[in-house]
This record gives structure tokens, sequence and C-alpha cells, in this order.
């Protein structure tokens, strides 16, 4: 969107050209605030634990880690409260 809003300003469409940067602040700042939180309502995850996810996995595998990461940290959540459901925790520290 940048591109185009530098194009347009150089072509004398300053109208335009605000108008495109404005739009892309707003979808900025939409995508960085609630886009986590609509991803971690449908996923059942505290919004900070899906960026965490998102961001360590993007950190170790790139763009495929940044899908992987939250799918991986639901898979996690699964296992440990399957745990908890089922006293494995319980038993264990009773020893």
């Amino acid at each position: 969107m940048l591109p185009w809003a530098v194009i347009c300003a150089c072509t004398g469409d300053l109208t335009l050209a605000i108008a495109i940067l404005v739009l892309w602040i707003i979808m900025s700042v939409v995508r960085q605030f609630i886009e986590p939180r609509v991803v971690s309502t449908h996923i059942g995850i505290h919004p900070i634990f899906t960026l965490i996810a998102m961001y360590t996995g993007f950190k170790f595998m790139g763009v495929w880690g940044l899908l992987l990461g939250p799918i991986l940290l639901i898979i996690i959540k699964n296992i440990f409260s399957t745990f908890i459901e089922k006293g494995v925790f319980k038993s264990l520290f009773e020893r």
C-alpha cells in the first residue's frame, strides 16, 4: 500500500495518497491488536500465548512456524489438560 500511496503523491493526487495511508494505518492497528484476540478466542488460548507461539514458531521455522506454532500450542494444551483430568500429575506427586 505504501508504494501505491507514494505513486499517487508523486502524480499529484494527494487526497488519494493520504486516504491510502490512513487505510494502511487502520489495517495495521487492526492486525496488530484485534487479530490475535479473534484467533485466540476461536482456539481457546489466551491472546498473549497465541502471540508467543506465533513468534517462537516464526523464529524457529520461519513462515511455516508462524502457522504451526499455535497448532503445536493447542496440541500441548490438550495433552496437559487430558493428563490433569485423568489425574496423572496428581499420582506423580503423591509418591
